[in-house]
């Protein structure tokens, strides 16, 4: 399947990934685990301090329905409950665990074979008390995809109507967007079985919508998994090589041909959710085994990895630790970069944990790391030609540098995607995905 449709990009070279296996990655010996999503939503602790937990042993949570609970993912002691930095730099509530070395679980894991059968309002639950998170931008708690809104989102259309949409399309995004990413892929090959149980659930949930499975051109589906996926009536859709297809609005756009009300709109405005391959399997585990969500697939790259590799990654492990525990890391990281090459964000700190939304950790020695330039912008227009959103990065850019957030807006800065072509395609190297960023943040606090 596929819809005839452009979008401005680029081209980007293949990446080597050294094998499609996902390894676990040590057991860490303590973790930090946030209680929030950002510093506005915060969950509230129900250990402490002093406090022997299990893995799985619920250590944070709300009443907020858009605000996922926060489970430990070791076992051990409770060390601290304090402020801890997170990747933008903000200060958030954490609970820091001690291992004691058993990886010891709050129940055992337990396979319910008639777990297709559940209800739709247990499926929910189950999602909603495992704690799923799909990833962002913005991060948003799975279970709140799926269900129907407290309170209906209104647009006013010219005739005055408020409007809500119902769900119609369902998009399993199996594309690895960019440089640096491999889980998707990985996913896709070696669980197969949960990708198939979990597009089973998520039919239950949405009984009338369509699910599309989205692969990008590399992407290679075996006989039985194609036959599988035709007999459940889900579609297929494969896109070219082409950056950014596997970011949620242009995926949208080319799936569907449908266009995401930029800036304050979002996927439902639209009728369409987009899941993330990775996060499919969470929704599986949750459902059948009762797993709450304590890891994450995160692929690594850099510093002497050489090709791409994928591990399961408890959360709350701390970068700095992480790296001590990589037999494979060679040479001194002196920049770690969390994401992608292309939108990733250069970590101020190595102390730093792995959280619900890390799925990738690129480390890079001296020789690797490149710093942008401080020359001005020569007006080339090149990074006009490439926005996929048809934005003016460089003037959007220069706006923000220069502290004119007000004027950013007004020329459509909060419509920008953030897919860090312009950066990527500018001869002067500056930083304009940062600046933008930088310019969107300080308009969120005003």
């Amino acid at each position: 399947m596929g819809l005839k449709t452009s979008f401005r990009g680029v081209s980007l070279p293949p990446q080597k990934v050294s094998n499609p296996a996902i390894e676990d990655a040590p057991l860490p010996q303590r973790v930090v685990l946030p209680l929030g999503q950002g510093v506005e939503r915060v969950c509230q602790p129900v250990v402490e301090i002093g406090e022997q937990v299990k893995t799985g042993q619920l250590v944070g949570q709300s009443g907020d329905f858009l605000l996922a609970p926060v489970h430990s993912s070791i076992s051990g002691l409770v060390a601290d409950i304090r402020p801890w930095f997170d990747p933008l730099g903000n200060e958030v509530l954490s609970v820091i665990v001690e291992s004691d070395g058993n990886d010891s679980w709050q129940e055992e894991l337990r396979s319910d074979e008639s777990f297709l059968e559940k209800e739709r309002v247990q499926i929910l639950s189950d999602l909603k008390a495992a704690g799923v998170v799909e990833t962002g931008p913005p991060t948003m708690p799975l279970h709140a995809k799926f269900a129907q809104p407290e309170r209906p989102k209104e647009f006013l259309f010219l005739v005055g109507i408020p409007l809500a949409k119902p769900v119609d399309t369902v998009i399993i995004n199996g594309i690895d967007a960019e440089p640096g990413m491999a889980g998707k892929g990985a996913v896709l090959q070696k669980n197969s079985s949960e990708i198939l149980a979990g597009i089973k659930i998520v039919q239950k949930l949405l009984d009338s919508a369509q699910v599309i499975l989205a692969v990008g051109s590399n992407g290679s589906l075996n006989t039985s998994l194609a036959s599988e996926l035709a007999g459940l009536g889900v579609k297929v859709f494969q896109g070219k090589d082409k950056y950014p297809l596997g970011l949620t609005p242009i995926l949208i756009k080319c799936v569907t041909g449908r266009e995401i009300p930029l800036p304050d709109g979002n996927e439902q405005d639209i009728g369409v959710a987009v899941v993330d391959a990775v996060t499919l399997v969470h929704l599986v585990e949750a459902v059948r085994d009762l797993k709450p969500q304590v890891e994450r697939v995160v692929s690594l790259s850099g510093a002497g990895v050489g090709a791409v590799k994928n591990y399961k990654v408890r959360l709350g492990t701390v970068v700095s630790d992480l790296m001590g525990q990589l037999e494979s890391l060679k040479g001194e990281p002196v920049k770690v970069i969390a994401g992608g090459a292309m939108t990733g964000m250069a970590l101020f700190s190595a102390d730093i944990p792995v959280t619900k939304n890390t799925d990738a950790l690129i480390f890079q020695t001296a020789g690797e790391a490149k710093s942008f330039s401080q020359d001005a912008c020569i007006n080339c227009g090149t990074c006009v030609r490439h926005c996929p959103a048809r934005l003016l990065p460089g003037e959007l850019s220069k706006y923000c540098e220069f502290g004119m957030f007000e004027e950013a807006r007004d020329k459509y800065l909060l419509h920008c995607i953030e897919c860090g072509i312009c950066a990527y395609v500018c001869p002067e190297k500056r930083p304009m995905l940062h600046l933008m960023r930088f310019g969107k943040r300080e308009l969120s606090l005003t």
